[in-house]
């Protein structure tokens, strides 16, 4: 069969987004210089910035504000678009900075912990810290833990530590390799090689003592840490890929901080039956986010991600979609009303 899909030149493409209703697009090049938005230089910027960006980005920007009885887009202008696309991107890499220090801290106490009750090559005998019986609920296919799944994951987990270490460029990874007879690094060295994912799984993967010790650190439950380490992780792929991240929509919702609840910081609608539905928007990871910096640490500057988040945030309208209760509430998340405690230990010396 002949493919009849046809590639759109970026002209085309701007007509279209015009087409569809979004203001600001002129495709006619004026002569008169009393006519300046309608100048070939116009035109060819915002071309370049289409083609720069891409067509399908800049849609799903711009997908708020479709009118689906229209088929049209409303209240939207071609510049108001490219600037919500890069204060996205602004939101993102505040958010990313934050959630890199939250998996810094977890590392940093899974190693301190690791490390101070089992030695430092302690982590590679999974049965010395795991849970070793029964199911473990936090595993997705809900694991039965014995003897069998243990050395199943341990392996696993090694294999996937000897090829970091393989890889890694670390300056400490490679004075070991040179020093030592081991073939994977100390806990606090390996730890260094893991994702955040990896990091998460190990979290599941320990005995009920241990990942509350680990859970009190962040002055929570285990299940909410859990979680709230799921919903993160999810948020620093959207982050990493540059996707459109304040948008984005939680399909399973974490708990929620009993402080934001307290100061009604998120959208809410109460429901027939009397029980509150809360917001599965951007508002609540970004809760979640801060509560947990608030708690690695209380100095922790949130001015970047408090700018580019008001930024985005102009209107109560605008806030309510984003799934704060309005702006002044959303404000409420930068206050200091939820300090923590600074205990990230020194990671050396076990």
């Amino acid at each position: 069969m002949a493919n009849h899909f046809k590639q759109l030149r970026f002209i085309d493409q701007l007509a279209l987004l015009k087409l569809r209703g979004i203001d600001g697009i002129s495709l006619r090049v004026s002569n008169f210089k009393s006519d300046p938005g309608n100048s070939r230089e116009t035109v060819i910027k915002n071309v370049n910035k289409l083609s720069e960006i891409g067509y399908y980005t800049l849609k799903n920007y711009a997908s708020p504000f479709y009118n689906q009885e229209t088929y049209k887009y409303e209240s939207l202008s071609f510049s108001a678009l490219i600037a919500r696309y890069y204060r996205d991107k602004h939101l993102k890499q505040a958010t990313l900075h934050a959630i890199e220090d939250i998996e810094v801290a977890l590392n940093t106490k899974i190693a301190y912990l690791l490390g101070n009750k089992y030695g430092a090559f302690g982590y590679k005998n999974f049965h010395l810290w795991c849970q070793r019986d029964g199911y473990n609920s936090y595993i997705n296919r809900r694991m039965k833990m014995n003897k069998y799944t243990l050395k199943q994951e341990e392996y696993y987990m090694l294999q996937k530590i000897v090829r970091g270490a393989r890889k890694s460029s670390s300056k400490s990874i490679l004075e070991f390799e040179r020093s030592s007879e081991e073939v994977v690094p100390p806990v606090w060295l390996m730890v260094n090689l893991l994702t955040l994912g990896e990091s998460i799984w190990i979290l599941e993967l320990m005995s009920k003592s241990n990942r509350a010790a680990i859970a009190d650190e962040f002055e929570c439950s285990v299940d909410e840490l859990i979680g709230w380490l799921k919903c993160i992780n999810l948020i620093r792929n959207i982050c990493c890929h540059n996707e459109n991240l304040i948008d984005f929509k939680l399909k399973t919702k974490p708990s929620i901080p009993e402080w934001v609840k307290e100061n009604e910081i998120l959208y809410s609608i109460t429901q027939k039956n009397g029980s509150i539905k809360y917001t599965n928007a951007i508002a609540l990871p970004l809760s979640i986010i801060i509560t947990l910096m608030k708690t690695i640490n209380n100095k922790y500057r949130l001015d970047d991600l408090k700018f580019s988040l008001s930024k985005l945030t102009t209107s109560d309208q605008l806030a309510k979609q984003y799934g704060f209760k309005d702006i002044k509430q959303m404000d409420l998340l930068f206050k200091d009303n939820k300090m923590g405690k600074v205990q990230l230990g020194n990671g050396i010396g076990y």
